[in-house]
């Protein structure tokens, strides 16, 4: 321990005199180490910290999947066959669904977030109630007595935690729910949810299995079942309901896999890239402080010497300077914290929201260990190699000249230390350069639609008072009436999807006239489900005939169909006129409606348009709502204006409290924010390697600029006598320069090489853009090498000033 405290207290008064090093060193470590811990509590917090339940590691998600959809929602009573045909390797299984619900009673009228989840969902998730109960199997039937979970946080901010509202009664939608249970501080179930209610209270409106109403299925494994037989239990029974309905399960098989897995596998890979990027950028960091240390261990070799000379052994000496080292990574990863906190601070508006479902993204004391550990390895490894080299000072020739100068062996490493740099430097400018060239193509797609005026919100009409498809479409085509009419406004429609915001699609149409196509042949489209001045009021292009039509109703049933569904279905020829076919078994002796118009193709998914479905359709609203009017209560409406869209919006609001006063509007948002959002993904890890490799170049440029200036001091005497010989200052400006391009010549080839193979790596992360697009190879490749050169000038043009005289007087 005395040891330790004596190298501190020399490694302090060594460092005390060379203020410049550590500085240089403390800095770039701070940067490397603090953007290493930041990225580590987000990869800590999404990908390795397990999600909150008693047993994620025994918990599948499973849904659906077929030929047209690899990731479906599942039809309710599959999923009771897979529940009871799967007792041996589930211990629970629960079906969920996303839902909305309006509030209404003490307070203004508010919409909360629901979800339907069949009795066992608590269970398996382990959760236990802070009071009252959860769901018993007899609340999750038919008919059954409505009961409702609420959430701590409604349950605090709505109903100041008085704990009688547990059997008291609330009115959601218009109906009485009685209040079970409270969930406890902190639980979250992949998403913030105010209420959940039982499923099984609409297991009737869920009893087609060709009806894939965005239920999806939590599982637990019983113990020593693992993922992979669960999964394929599951399949094996999905394989017995294919032959048992041949028509509506077909193709359909089964796909689970661990919450965390699912949960993580979007973004998974491009983390681990953007870690391996910055792990690049604190090798960069270390092989520059190591440089640094070189030329220092150099400059004090006649201390060394000396040292050696009174008796100091190799050990002492080699355990001094890495104790300098770790001290300065541990002043470095310090450091490097408080900017991890305020980096993290400032990149969490940029982190994509499915990021940060599972937990909150902090600087913890994981963070931390992390840190200091990292901060410890970084010390021994940029310390190790100077530490060696210094603690064999040659004292035969300190004795015989006290002025000697670096070692070639020193150089050469210095010098390779420099080539790695530039190497990885260049690597990560051209991962960033393609993740920039990507985005910028993205950004340019048209989405088929005008993105910029374009404000949406959502209503959902409550049963008890609008019991029919009539009342909706009252309800509809006044609200339609009042908001055209608003200052502004140039076209409203109401709908129940929108290409960016909603997922609702169909399959299992064809042609009339045609032959039916078996089950999971025939095409798949995009469903909008719209009121008139839908397409207008999106800023759409109608190609040919027209839109949707207040009369379009079931005694005159129509259909505008995309020029992508077009093709599909009839290739060069005219479809308008044509009439689709529907399955008997669904709409009855309902004709299947007739093709009124073809508008130009939406892109649904996002810009870059990555989903299984490529083509749309305009089903009327009226149409539906006499269809099926249990499924159009939820309602989107669109308004398009020039003017402040915040004024539009509550000037909706407005009109929608005077329709009904208990009705209250949510999810308002415009469609550049939602383009936005879908390109958030992308812009996030654009965002992170642009940042990475900045300071990767930035170090690398220090770094050559640190070799040059020390090599330029190291030969001051040797270009005194060049110069005293009657070398010329551009001679000198070109020997030194020389050096440095040849650095740089060689950390480009090598770069451009490790290029080749982070290309291969970001290939799927790209768009419109050839991993090997010459635009980004060549001018980051230039910018590097002029970086290079420039770096390598400024000590050159220092030299090419040397006095000669004074350069021999000096030695």
């Amino acid at each position: 321990m005395d040891e330790l405290a004596q190298d501190l207290k020399l490694a302090l008064r060594s460092l005390k005199r060379a203020p410049s090093f550590a500085i240089a060193a403390v800095a770039a470590l701070a940067l490397a180490i603090g953007a290493n811990t930041a990225l580590f509590s987000l990869i800590e917090a999404t990908l390795l910290r397990p999600f909150p339940y008693a047993h994620p590691e025994r918990l599948l998600l499973v849904r659906e999947t077929s030929r047209e959809f690899p990731d479906s929602s599942v039809a309710y009573p599959n999923y009771l066959d897979w529940r009871s045909q799967t007792r041996d390797q589930f211990s629970g299984m629960a079906a969920f669904r996303r839902d909305s619900f309006n509030l209404i009673g003490s307070g203004d009228p508010e919409r909360l977030s629901g979800r339907m989840v069949g009795s066992d969902f608590f269970d398996v998730l382990g959760a236990k109630p802070q009071a009252g109960r959860f769901f018993a199997p007899d609340d999750d039937l038919p008919g059954a007595a409505r009961t409702v979970v609420l959430s701590n946080a409604l349950w605090q901010r709505r109903f100041a935690s008085d704990p009688r509202v547990v059997g008291q009664s609330i009115t959601l939608n218009g109906t009485s729910y009685t209040v079970v249970g409270i969930l406890p501080p902190g639980f979250r179930f992949l998403v913030a949810t105010d209420v959940f209610v039982p499923i099984g209270l609409w297991a009737d409106q869920f009893k087609d299995r060709d009806t894939h109403p965005g239920i999806s299925v939590l599982a637990l494994l019983k113990s020593g079942v693992s993922p992979a037989q669960g999964n394929a239990a599951l399949d094996a029974v999905a394989g017995r309901l294919e032959k048992a309905y041949p028509r509506t399960n077909t193709g359909k098989r089964v796909r689970a896999k661990t919450i965390q897995e699912d949960q993580t596998e979007d973004f998974r890979s491009a983390l681990l890239m953007l870690w391996g990027a910055v792990g690049l950028v604190l090798a960069i960091a270390a092989a520059n402080v190591a440089n640094l240390s070189l030329a220092r261990a150099a400059a004090r070799a006649p201390e060394l010497a000396i040292r050696s000379a009174l008796g100091a052994g190799r050990w002492r000496l080699v355990r001094q300077l890495l104790t300098e080292s770790v001290l300065l990574a541990v002043t470095g990863g310090t450091l490097g914290i408080a900017l991890a906190v305020w980096g993290l601070d400032a990149l969490l508006p940029w982190v994509p929201e499915i990021l940060k479902r599972n937990a909150e993204i902090r600087i913890d004391g994981g963070a931390m260990a992390f840190t200091l550990l990292l901060s410890l390895a970084t010390g021994i490894a940029f310390g190790v190699l100077p530490a060696l080299r210094g603690a064999r000072p040659n004292l035969d020739a300190f004795l015989r000249d006290a002025r000697t100068t670096d070692s070639r062996p020193r150089r050469r490493i210095r010098n390779a230390l420099v080539v790695a740099e530039m190497a990885l430097s260049l690597m990560l400018l051209i991962g960033a350069g393609l993740l920039l060239r990507s985005f910028a193509e993205v950004s340019r797609v048209n989405p088929g639609f005008e993105i910029h005026g374009l404000l949406t919100f959502q209503l959902q009409l409550p049963e008890s008072r609008y019991r029919d498809g009539n009342d909706e479409i009252r309800f509809e085509q006044e609200l339609r009436r009042r908001l055209a009419v608003l200052p502004g406004v140039q076209a409203a429609a109401v709908g129940q999807s929108l290409p960016f915001f909603d997922d609702n699609s169909m399959s299992g149409f064809w042609v009339e006239g045609r032959p039916r196509p078996q089950p999971s042949e025939g095409p798949s489209s995009m469903q909008y489900i719209a009121t008139p001045g839908f397409i207008q009021t999106m800023g759409a292009r109608l190609l040919r005939g027209r839109d949707v039509a207040d009369t379009d109703d079931l005694r005159a049933p129509a259909v505008v169909i995309d020029d992508a569904l077009a093709r599909i279905l009839f290739g060069t020829s005219d479809p308008l006129g044509q009439h689709l076919a529907f399955p008997p078994e669904v709409v009855g002796s309902m004709r299947g409606p007739e093709i009124v118009g073809i508008y130009r193709h939406m892109r649904q998914y996002g810009l870059d348009d990555a989903g299984p479905i490529q083509a749309g359709m305009v089903l009327p609203f009226a149409l539906m709502a006499q269809f099926a009017p249990q499924w159009s209560r939820g309602l989107t409406v669109m308004m398009r204006s020039e003017g402040d869209l915040g004024v539009l919006a509550a000037a909706a609001r407005r009109e929608v409290q005077s329709l009904d006063s208990q009705l209250p509007i949510f999810g308002v948002k415009t469609m550049e924010a939602a383009v936005d959002e879908s390109l958030a993904g992308r812009r996030f890890s654009l965002l992170l390697l642009g940042l990475f490799a900045a300071l990767a170049l930035v170090l690398a440029a220090v770094g050559i600029y640190g070799v040059m200036s020390y090599g330029v001091v190291q030969r001051t005497r040797e270009i005194g006598i060049r110069m005293a010989l009657g070398a010329r200052e551009a001679d000198v400006l070109r020997l030194v320069v020389g050096d440095g391009a040849r650095l740089a010549g060689a950390g480009v080839a090598i770069g451009l090489a490790l290029a080749l193979v982070l290309s291969r790596v970001i290939r799927g992360m790209l768009y419109g853009v050839s991993a090997y697009d010459p635009l980004a190879w060549a001018g980051l490749t230039v910018v590097l090498a002029l970086v290079a050169l420039t770096a390598s000038w400024l000590p050159a043009r220092r030299a090419a000033r040397i006095d000669p005289n004074l350069a021999l007087h000096a030695d």
